[in-house]
């Protein structure tokens, strides 16, 4: 078990400081990199000098950008950007019909000589610009390219604005968006990224790290399986990284709702009875459940049966309603394998079901329910996300039919469609052999209160990796931490009194550490929360534990983090 204090806070002042001391020293000719900007609108990358089949790419602006001080914003905190030189282009598609992918690209005057890629979300489709914070930042945490980092991101090859409303996965009936969508236009992009870097800078960069969450984490993981000679350092959090069980989960558990809809309104009845059994499991009752496996053999949602098994208002649950909450808790078995052969995906977990998910979004709701029973077409207004998402896979990317009724579907009848997609889209495969060996580090995190993708994805590929490569090698490269209470966009419910749980954590600084000094990363980390604006006051903190444990209240402050150990379950 580990114990915390205040001690174990970083210190994002000192640290951001070294990092921008090392940033300016590093290229020397800060007057020649802003005059040479503009030049790079003439670059062009031929498709031999790009790793896989592709068109050639072509950059259609490089606009120097004046460095910018941290301000608020109408009650919005806008943090600092350096000096740089603004890419965009974009790379031709070999298919005519096929989309070209967009790109941005960030390059630092002041360059620390490493590269960070950011990962999309969803089925992506807008241009991820490389100048976000990243997820689950606090707000006082520097953007990457603040801290000298060349950053880039792409769209993967689609433009979802071209598509109908509520159809995000209509590109998929093009063979090469799909391809680019699953794998390729991440590794053409930084393809292209580093042929730009090293016009730029005259070298490339040492260093190469993936960030990504949700869809990006899955991407993440992908190049670390199928170019790890790539990458340094991987960041993965949430990882939708078996997409084919995960979306048939989804319309598993949908389609009996266009008959007996989980009603919206029941959200807090089930949250409130996995809270009455599961939340002092970590010994406090304070609305968090942090023993998040201890929790889900207790369950027990049959008391909250109407009498008769019929619908009786928000008061109770339906047979019909228990049925999809039994499913939606246990295992999707496939009749057939899918990639790496695997043959199920995992149950969801319970706890936080009326916690939310976004700004204003309860998270069973934004997922599981929706705000009206499952529509055919879908009602992309009202239906809930695993029905907009669910359905728009089985139509476009393997029924290949637009028009088809997803309540007829069986996967049985698609068996060579299913396999085909899954050995594109699924990031599954546990020999990370070649990575680990050129001394890459992969950085996972799963939300235990996640709705969107079961955290139990993630556990089991951790549990995979030692399976084939032995725990040795795992510890030396691999880093699996569990955030309780923490839904899929990193929000997390309200304690009984004060703030809610932390959920903030910088991530790159230890990848960056582990990496470059053989540093590897705590066996917990501080999660914190602050208060949206300067002076950013810390509001509470809680360790983010190692898998396999949990942060279990011993005494103190139950805000605080060293009132904590981490437990193993």
């Amino acid at each position: 078990m580990t114990n915390f204090s205040s001690r174990a806070l970083p210190r994002a002042g000192l640290a951001l400081l070294a990092l921008s001391l090392s940033a300016c020293t590093t290229i020397p000719n800060a007057d020649r990199l802003a005059t040479s900007c503009a030049s790079l609108t003439r670059h062009v990358i031929a498709p031999g000098a790009i790793g896989l089949p592709s068109g050639k790419a072509s950059v259609t602006s490089a606009v120097l950008t004046t460095a910018s001080a941290a301000t608020v914003n109408n009650g919005t905190y806008v943090p600092a950007l350096p000096q740089f030189c603004k890419v965009n282009g974009t790379i031709a598609s070999r298919d005519p019909a096929a989309q070209a992918i967009n790109f941005q690209l960030n390059l630092p005057i002041s360059w620390n000589g490493k590269a960070l890629q950011y990962g999309g979300g969803g089925f992506n489709g807008v241009l991820i610009t490389g100048l976000t914070p990243l997820r689950d930042a606090a707000p006082d945490d520097p953007l990457p390219i603040a801290r000298g980092y060349a950053t880039f991101g792409q769209d993967s090859g689609h433009q979802a604005a071209a598509f109908p409303p509520g159809e995000p996965g209509a590109f998929a009936l093009n063979e090469e968006m799909l391809e680019n969508f699953a794998f390729a236009s991440y590794k053409k992009v930084k393809d292209v990224a580093v042929d730009i870097m090293r016009t730029y800078y005259e070298r490339q960069p040492q260093r190469m790290y993936y960030f990504g969450i949700s869809e990006g984490g899955r991407e993440g993981l992908t190049m670390a399986q199928r170019f790890p000679a790539d990458y340094d350092g991987i960041v993965s959090i949430v990882p939708v990284i078996n997409w084919t069980g995960l979306f048939h989960a989804f319309i598993r558990n949908q389609i009996p709702q266009h008959d007996d809809w989980l009603q919206a309104g029941k959200a807090s009845l089930i949250a409130k009875a996995t809270s009455d059994t599961c939340d002092a499991l970590d010994g406090l009752a304070d609305g968090v459940v942090n023993n998040y496996m201890g929790c889900q053999t207790r369950v027990d949602l049959q008391p909250l049966r109407c009498p008769g098994g019929r619908d009786a208002g928000l008061h109770c649950l339906s047979d019909a309603e228990l049925r999809l909450l039994r499913d939606i808790h246990s295992p999707y078995v496939f009749p057939f394998p899918i990639a790496n052969g695997l043959t199920t995906y995992p149950q969801w977990l319970y706890g936080h079901e009326d916690s939310l998910d976004g700004p204003s979004a309860v998270s069973l709701v934004r997922w599981v329910s929706g705000a009206a029973a499952p529509a055919t077409p879908p009602d992309a207004s009202r239906n809930s996300t695993q029905w907009i998402y669910g359905s728009n896979w089985i139509r476009y990317a393997i029924a290949r039919d637009k028009d088809y009724d997803v309540r007829r579907y069986r996967p049985e009848n698609f068996r060579a469609q299913v396999q085909k997609t899954s050995a594109l889209m699924d990031s599954t495969n546990p020999d990370l052999s070649a990575f680990f060996a050129r001394g890459g580090k992969l950085i996972l995190r799963e939300n235990a209160a996640d709705r969107a993708q079961s955290p139990l994805m993630g556990i089991q590929y951790h549990d995979a990796l030692v399976a084939r490569l032995g725990a040795a090698a795992v510890e030396r490269s691999v880093r699996l931490y569990v955030s309780p209470g923490s839904t899929h966009t990193g929000n997390s419910r309200a304690v009984a009194a004060g703030p809610e749980v932390p959920t903030m954590v910088d991530l790159l600084d230890p990848l960056d550490r582990w990496v470059n000094s053989g540093a590897a990363p705590a066996s917990a980390l501080v999660q914190v929360i602050k208060g949206p604006l300067p002076p950013f006051a810390v509001q509470a903190t809680r360790p983010m534990c190692r898998y396999p444990a949990y942060p279990h209240y011993v005494r103190g402050d139950r805000m605080q983090a060293s009132s904590y150990e981490c437990r193993h379950f």
